[in-house]
């Protein structure tokens, strides 16, 4: 399921970057420090009209998959990065609404690597019942990506990031009472959380 997803994000990827008509859309990213080093990562998710033949009501975009993708430069002459990611799965947002999600990097590991608050390198999909959109102008850093490095920066870090694996971490596994993160729950994206198989 995984391969099919990353599969998909590299064909839409190769397609286009920039969708007019999707059903959802990143409408902004906005990083914060935290207390005790930690740094948020806020998207605004903005819905628009569900058109597909399977919506229980076309008002409502449903299964909004968000996938979160940050990297850092480790050695400058090496051209060599860290990479982490990171996804949420939302319930439904209506249409013309726009809800948060938020992803958090452990203070101890900004401290550590002394990373700054906004990565240099970051962007952010949205994929719904399988199908991966188009990415959106306002979903990745415009100063330092475009299309084609955004293609190299996926493809790098599904290869590089398993080392990394849950260190960037959804909203409910982060320890916000410990950090002071305190998200604006009236506009905070209902999530899917799925318990681990025993």
């Amino acid at each position: 399921m995984k391969k099919t997803i990353l599969i998909a994000l590299s064909l839409c990827l190769g397609c286009s970057l920039f969708g007019q008509d999707s059903a959802a859309q990143v409408d902004s990213i906005k990083f914060k420090n935290l207390d005790n080093d930690w740094v948020e990562m806020e998207v605004k998710i903005k819905a628009n009209r569900n058109t597909a033949p399977e919506a229980k009501n076309e008002r409502f975009v449903d299964n909004i998959k968000v996938l979160g993708y940050f990297a850092y430069e480790r050695d400058r002459k090496a051209r060599t990065f860290d990479f982490y990611k990171a996804e949420v799965e939302v319930i439904s947002i209506e249409q013309g609404k726009t809800e948060n999600v938020y992803f958090y990097m452990p203070g101890v590991v900004v401290k550590r690597d002394r990373l700054p608050k906004t990565p240099p390198y970051y962007f952010v999909a949205l994929e719904i019942n399988g199908q991966v959109l188009p990415i959106d102008s306002r979903a990745y850093s415009k100063s330092t990506l475009n299309d084609d490095t955004i293609r190299s920066m996926k493809t790098k870090a599904d290869a590089e990031s398993e080392t990394n694996d849950f260190i960037l971490m959804a909203s409910y596994n982060a320890p916000l009472a410990a950090i002071g993160a305190r998200p604006d729950v009236r506009n905070m994206a209902p999530l899917v959380i799925r318990e681990p198989k025993q």
